[in-house]
C-alpha cells in the first residue's frame, strides 16, 4: 500500500532572536539598575559610591595632646604645628637593638604615649621614618632604617591606628641632624620622625 507523507516541516513558534534580544535587554536593565529605578539604594551599592571625608585635623590641640603625653620621655621633640600637620622626633640610641628592627622598652614607653591620641584622630595620616648615624655600609643602614620603620608601624597598628593612615620609609644615614664625626652626634642622628599630615 502505498502511503502519502505529509509535509512535515517545523512550524515557526517565536523567533529565536526576538527572544534573545529581549532577555538579554532585561539582563542589562537589572544590572544597571539594581534599586530597580535607576539608583542605588540598598546598603551595599551606598557603601561602593560614598566615602566619608574624615574629619578635618586640629593641628594645634594635637601638637598639645601629644606634648602632654610624652612629658617626661626623654628626648621626645614635638614640632610646631602648621597648617599642613608637624613632625614628631623619637630618638632611638637605645629604642632598637643594636643592628636590628627589635623595639626595645624605652621606645615602646615613647609609642605607647603617642598610639592613643593618634588613634583618636581619624583624619591624620602617620608617615614613620627612620634614620641611622654613618656607621657602617650605606646600604645596610637604608636597609635598616626601613626595616625600623616597618616595626614602629606595625607597633602603631597594634595600638588602633589604622593600617591605611600609616606608612614606613627609611633614609639610613643621608639626612642627619649633626655630624657624625662624634659619638653625640651619632646618638642624635639615630631617630625615627613621625610625619603627621592630612589624610587624602
Amino acid at each position: 500500500m502505498h502511503m502519502t507523507l505529509r509535509n512535515s516541516r517545523h512550524r515557526p513558534g517565536f523567533p529565536t532572536a526576538l527572544v534573545s534580544a529581549t532577555l538579554l535587554a532585561g539582563l542589562l536593565a537589572a544590572c544597571a539598575s539594581p534599586g530597580g529605578n535607576g539608583t542605588a539604594t540598598d546598603a551595599i551599592h551606598r557603601h561602593a559610591l560614598v566615602r566619608t571625608a574624615p574629619p578635618e585635623p586640629s593641628w594645634a590641640a594635637l601638637r598639645e595632646q601629644l606634648a602632654k603625653a610624652t612629658t617626661g620621655l626623654a628626648g621626645v621633640e614635638i614640632g610646631s604645628a602648621g597648617d599642613t600637620g608637624f613632625r614628631v622626633q623619637i630618638p632611638v640610641a637605645d629604642g632598637f637593638a643594636s643592628g636590628s628592627p627589635a623595639i626595645r622598652p624605652t621606645l615602646g614607653r615613647a609609642l605607647d604615649a603617642l598610639a592613643p591620641a593618634l588613634a583618636a584622630e581619624a583624619g591624620v595620616a602617620v608617615r614613620v621614618v627612620g634614620h641611622t648615624d654613618s656607621q657602617g655600609s650605606e646600604m645596610v643602614n637604608l636597609r635598616l632604617s626601613i626595616a625600623r620603620a616597618e616595626a614602629v608601624v606595625a607597633w602603631l597598628r597594634e595600638r588602633g591606628i589604622a593600617l591605611d593612615r600609616l606608612a614606613a620609609d627609611g633614609r639610613g644615614e643621608a639626612d642627619p641632624l649633626t655630624s657624625n664625626a662624634t659619638e653625640e652626634g651619632r646618638v642624635r642622628n639615630r631617630r625615627i620622625e613621625l610625619i603627621l599630615s592630612r589624610m587624602p
